[in-house]
Parts: C-alpha cells; structure tokens; sequence
C-alpha cells in the first residue's frame, strides 16, 4: 500500500476516532434520558446507571467511528483515483 494512501486513511481515522469520543461522552455528562427516570429509583441512582451504560459504549462507537470514516477516506480515494485523476 502506498504511503500516501496510508496516511490519509490513517489521518480519516484519526479524525473520525475523535469525534466519535466526543459524541460518546458528551452522553455521559448529559443523558438522553436524564429526565425520564423510573418511579422506585432514586434520580441519582437512575443518573448512575445511565452514565454507567454510557461509559461502557464509549470505546465501541470510538472504534466505530474510526472505522466507517477510515473506509469512508480510503472510498474518497478510490472516487478520486477512478473518476478523477485520469
């Protein structure tokens, strides 16, 4: 594989990866359903779990992330090298 090739699809992911940590934490700070919490449960034990649920997700969407916009890099590659640069 060419360096260059490597390199942007390494950077695509880098990227991704990054906001795809940022969006997972941000739902630990502040939940989906922050407000929604079950009658027999206190709101701090309900806030608890949620952050809990939240944080266990966090390196699986990270990697997610990095994944689909490393493949979505080295597919803008492709596009390019097929269609563009003749």
């Amino acid at each position: 594989m060419n360096y260059i090739v490597l390199a942007i699809v390494g950077l695509f992911s880098v990227v991704g990866a990054l906001v795809g940590w940022r969006r997972a934490t941000a739902n630990i700070e502040n939940p989906p359903g922050k407000y929604d919490f079950p009658g027999g449960m206190s709101r701090r034990d309900h806030l608890r779990i949620l952050a809990r649920k939240h944080r266990r997700w966090r390196i699986p969407i990270t990697l997610a992330y990095a994944a689909a916009s490393g493949a979505a890099g080295f597919a803008l590659l492709m596009v390019y090298a097929v269609f563009i640069r003749r």
